[in-house]
């Protein structure tokens, strides 16, 4: 039987907060919400694809045709596989790390929805949907950044750390590390491999990778969400999972001062942090942008100039002789 004392430990700091227990119970089922719902006789979706999935897959389109667009477009085939490798990064590392088939192999709209994405944002007729997206800017670029923080916030805990303890039998489900580097990882695969292997750049190149001299801010904010959830769900106790590790009572008397949330709870906030935190930091760099843009263009129009006044003076030393 749970005691006095044990139940007061597990209650949530919002349990008291009905608004916040709702948007916990709904947050799972609004980020797999899809364009069409269950309109057919038999349940099914008329349009199974999700709408943040979809929101995602426009995001990672459009800062990769944006880094493209300043550094230089590359053959379609090898900027899609940039943008895919974006998309998926987190998962492809994570699952090899964990010996898993990989999830985006598993689905028969991820890879298509995602593709299709970036064929609209590099080949649409008339670049219609970037230069909406440029016209509308910073607005569009904070939008999108939004989703992305709602949709990695819920990603590095119930898809990491989650995953990674309920992988009951194995050793992996006990460890504290797997946790967090899963979680991470997963948050921040994309960029851990284009620093590796420069896939973003015109030649691909191994390299030491710059994290190690300057940390990312997806790889901050992915480790920052995972320790967080860890600690506030109290999901890790060593009097639990590592017994025999010095000092393990006291420890556990340090953690348990965390105030203390649900998983679903936990979840929320992760997401609402990482939306705020994306989107503050990408009104920054929108702005940035577009001065590198107006930059790129003003260097483009004066290089022009200069070749059509050479060409002027070739014409005009061709007719004097």
């Amino acid at each position: 039987t749970m005691s006095a004392a044990d139940t007061c430990e597990r209650l949530s700091v919002l349990s008291g907060y009905p608004m916040m227990q709702h948007l916990a119970s709904a947050y799972p089922s609004m980020l797999s919400k899809q364009w069409v719902g269950s309109i057919t006789d038999d349940g099914a979706a008329l349009l199974p694809i999700g709408i943040f999935a979809t929101l995602h897959a426009i995001r990672i389109a459009y800062e990769v045709r944006k880094g493209m667009q300043l550094a230089g477009r590359q053959p379609l085939l090898q900027e899609l596989f940039t943008m895919l490798t974006f998309s998926f990064g987190g998962a492809i590392l994570t699952s090899l790390m964990l010996g898993r088939t990989q999830p985006w192999l598993e689905s028969n709209t991820t890879v298509p929805v995602y593709a299709t994405a970036y064929l609209l944002m590099a080949r649409m007729p008339g670049d219609l949907l970037y230069s909406f997206l440029r016209r509308t800017a910073p607005i569009s670029d904070v939008f999108l950044a939004g989703v992305d923080g709602l949709i990695r916030g819920y990603g590095v805990t119930a898809a990491g750390v989650d995953l990674v303890r309920g992988m009951q039998g194995q050793a992996v489900s006990h460890s504290l590390v797997a946790w967090i580097v899963t979680g991470t990882v997963l948050g921040s695969g994309g960029g851990i491999i284009d620093d590796f292997l420069q896939i973003s750049r015109a030649r691909w190149a191994f390299r030491t990778p710059s994290m190690f001299t300057s940390v990312s801010l997806d790889i901050k904010l992915s480790f920052g969400a995972t320790l967080g959830y860890i600690l506030t769900t109290h999901a890790w106790t060593f009097a639990e999972h590592a017994p025999g590790f010095p000092l393990s009572s006291t420890l556990d008397a340090v953690l348990a001062m965390v105030p203390h949330l649900s998983d679903h709870e936990a979840h929320v906030i992760s997401g609402l942090l990482c939306s705020a935190v994306l989107s503050t930091t990408a009104h920054m760099r929108a702005g940035q942008y577009a001065a590198a843009e107006r930059a790129s263009l003003a260097t483009a129009r004066r290089k022009k100039t200069d070749e059509v006044a050479s060409d002027s003076s070739a014409d005009i030393e061709s007719d004097s002789e």
